[in-house]
């Protein structure tokens, strides 16, 4: 285990997207949000006193532009390195987000908006960090881990803390009213996947579940809703 102060979860919320600012020995963002948020993630960051050298990494967890859209900004003003996994690297070198396939009606609906939204244009970028298995976040300055969890996409990760968080990126969906409702999300190459992904989650027993749309979530409430029979 590693010793050191408290971990403490800084929310960045809106009614679109999250993100977060674990701080612990150093601090870690959890996703960038769309283009032009990173100036709500500074802002979060100035009323804590958390300074831009303080950021050790940033960590995208998927590669959609709501999650990626101000990682360029944020790595210039932070000067930390920004980390995704290799299956989604493509997304942030080209800044086109990854062909969307929809799960359900709501799915459908979104991927048929989206076809008439235009969506913000986003530069692509380069980033320093590949991941492809389990990562230590030790050398972040935080206890805790990188997993892959896929099926939103194929590069989906999410984060355990030591201390029972966890932070999943869109592999559960918050209702859009309901918002600590746990739901599938809109999108998903490969739904057993996203059951797979979700019981690793569940294996790491979290306390709380925080989510890139909604939540936190509750384990339990998780259980109850994709494992009714387990």
């Amino acid at each position: 285990m590693m010793a050191g102060r408290e971990q403490r979860v800084l929310e960045v919320r809106s009614t679109f997207v999250n993100a977060y600012i674990i701080h612990g020995e150093r601090a870690v963002i959890v996703d960038a949000g769309v283009p032009g948020y990173d100036a709500r993630i500074l802002s979060v960051m100035e009323r804590y006193e958390i300074k831009p050298s303080d950021i050790s990494i940033i960590l995208i967890t998927h590669g959609h532009y709501d999650h990626y859209g101000s990682a360029a900004a944020l790595k210039q003003k932070t000067g930390a390195p920004v980390a995704v996994h290799r299956e989604d690297v493509e997304a942030l070198r080209t800044g086109v987000n990854p062909k969307l396939i929809p799960i359900g009606l709501k799915g459908k609906i979104m991927v048929g908006m989206s076809g008439l939204l235009k969506m913000p244009e986003i530069d692509g970028m380069e980033p320093d960090i590949l991941i492809e298995g389990d990562t230590d976040l030790a050398p972040y300055g935080l206890a805790g881990r990188i997993v892959p969890t896929p099926g939103h996409t194929r590069g989906s990760v999410s984060v355990f803390l030591e201390g029972g968080c966890a932070f999943v990126g869109d592999l559960i969906f918050g209702g859009l009213i309901r918002k600590r409702a746990p739901g599938f999300p809109y999108f998903g190459y490969d739904q057993a996947e996203i059951y797979r992904s979700m019981q690793k989650v569940l294996d790491f027993d979290p306390k709380i579940i925080y989510a890139g749309h909604g939540g936190p979530f509750t384990a339990p409430a998780v259980r109850r809703r994709f494992f009714k029979g387990s």
